[in-house]
């Protein structure tokens, strides 16, 4: 029997480091514009930043207007840089992973400053009783008890899109199962998909399916080449042995690999994750509030709810990197005597802020006008940015270091607007719902 195969993959171009010279045109004129990893060093070539893109150039020359423009996040690595190192890769999947891998292996001091550690995310192994694929974020990895948690733990990724991207990668190209060795009850969903190799219905021994993780951990591990030589030796060891529909079924998994690191297999996950660095870039400009100089992660937006005064509720949504983060949301009783929607709206906001555990808002939007944001930023750190949001047209205000009153009436098909209505909407909806629920059980009661 034979089996056609192509073992090698496409190249991708050799690493770059470049002294940092940003003033002179020839420095801009040698960066790649591929998809690869990019990292910032000092002048003992010693990583200060590690990040990702599906276009390299484009994006160090974000970090770079950053740093002109006046981020104070950025100042703090970009004067620090004397090399820049560049590694080109395949396509923005093989992106994903090799960032993930650098940033575990160098533990850069600002990828931990610059980026919101606690909404990264992690794939993980987990192994009581059997061993389980799972996303995680960060702050729920030290509640597992792991054995190693280097070899079982692949990460981080920093969006939900990359890591679920990547989640499916290794299910559609590998198939693992979502209860393994459940006493042989009944066949997990990916089975019915033909995406588990039968660890749920007892078709594969606890020893193979381990080898069988195996692949998808060196998968995640950036050991592409490594995997492939190793599958085409099961390709040739099955067609020794006769066992012809391994060898099919493992010549599947050599396809699928190679196809998701194909050049030419641009997937969705690096042009939304660049797209939302993008969005995040733009607010600083549009708004050019004097507080808000880096691009926020984390935006809290403030809601309320009532009947005539009664039932009075406030509600928190929260978006970090452009997305809902439904875990982080919450509600508020509104106490007496704060039943005016200025003074509800402070009291609020006063209860979140000493809560100290949930983490620092980037940006704080109240929906409301002049009123609300009046009553509200005296209680506001001197570093937190705060926006209000008026309905009707639509209006930012803000107030500038004079204490004067900034209007700001974006277009409304800008995607800076567009994002600040969806958050706006969420705490709306979240406030409602809320507040019906309080009705309801009033009435009952």
């Amino acid at each position: 029997m034979v089996i056609a195969m192509k073992p090698d993959f496409p190249l991708a171009l050799p690493p770059l480091r470049l002294l940092f010279t940003p003033e002179s045109e020839a420095f801009w004129r040698s960066l790649p514009s591929v998809p690869g990893i990019y990292i910032f060093e000092d002048k003992n070539k010693k990583p200060l930043y590690i990040g990702k893109s599906i276009n390299l150039k484009t994006r160090f020359k974000q970090h770079y207007e950053s740093f002109t423009g006046g981020s104070t996040k950025a100042l703090k690595f970009i004067p620090q840089t004397k090399f820049v190192y560049f590694k080109p890769v395949r396509n923005d999947i093989e992106a994903v992973i090799t960032e993930a891998n650098y940033i575990k292996s160098y533990q850069p001091r600002y990828n931990t400053i610059v980026k919101d550690n606690r909404s990264n995310l992690y794939i993980i192994f987990t192994n009581h009783p059997y061993t389980k694929i799972r996303i995680v974020h960060a702050t729920d990895i030290v509640n597992l008890n792991l054995d190693d948690i280097k070899k079982q733990v692949y990460g981080p990724f920093t969006s939900g899109a990359v890591s679920q991207g990547l989640y499916k990668q290794i299910r559609n190209i590998f198939g693992f199962c979502l209860s393994p060795f459940n006493n042989h009850q009944k066949a997990c969903f990916n089975y019915h998909l033909g995406h588990c190799p039968g660890a749920c219905n007892d078709e594969i021994s606890l020893e193979k399916y381990h080898r069988h993780l195996g692949r998808i951990k060196k998968f995640l591990s950036g050991q592409f080449v490594i995997l492939d030589k190793s599958l085409h030796q099961e390709i040739k060891t099955a067609i020794k042995k006769m066992e012809f529909e391994k060898a099919l079924l493992v010549k599947v998994q050599i396809e699928g690999l190679h196809h998701c690191l194909s050049t030419r297999n641009s997937s969705l996950l690096l042009k939304l994750s660049d797209a939302t660095d993008a969005l995040q870039f733009q607010m600083v400009k549009r708004l050019r509030h004097p507080k808000l100089r880096k691009p926020p992660i984390r935006i809290e937006c403030y809601d309320l709810a009532h009947l005539q005064g009664e039932n009075y509720v406030g509600s928190m949504a929260v978006f970090i990197k452009g997305s809902p983060s439904t875990s982080d949301y919450r509600h508020f009783h509104v106490r007496l005597p704060d039943r005016s929607d200025p003074f509800a709206m402070r009291q609020i906001v006063a209860r979140r802020l000493k809560h100290k555990e949930w983490g620092t808002p980037d940006l704080i939007i109240l929906d409301g006008g002049v009123p609300q944001l009046s009553i509200v930023s005296p209680i506001i750190s001197e570093n937190i940015p705060i926006i209000a949001l008026a309905k009707k047209r639509e209006t930012i205000y803000y107030f500038d270091e004079n204490h004067k009153t900034i209007s700001i009436s974006l277009p409304l098909e800008d995607p800076v607007l567009n994002l600040f209505r969806n958050i706006r909407d969420e705490a709306h909806r979240f406030a409602n719902s809320f507040h019906r629920t309080q009705r309801r059980n009033k009435l009952i009661s």
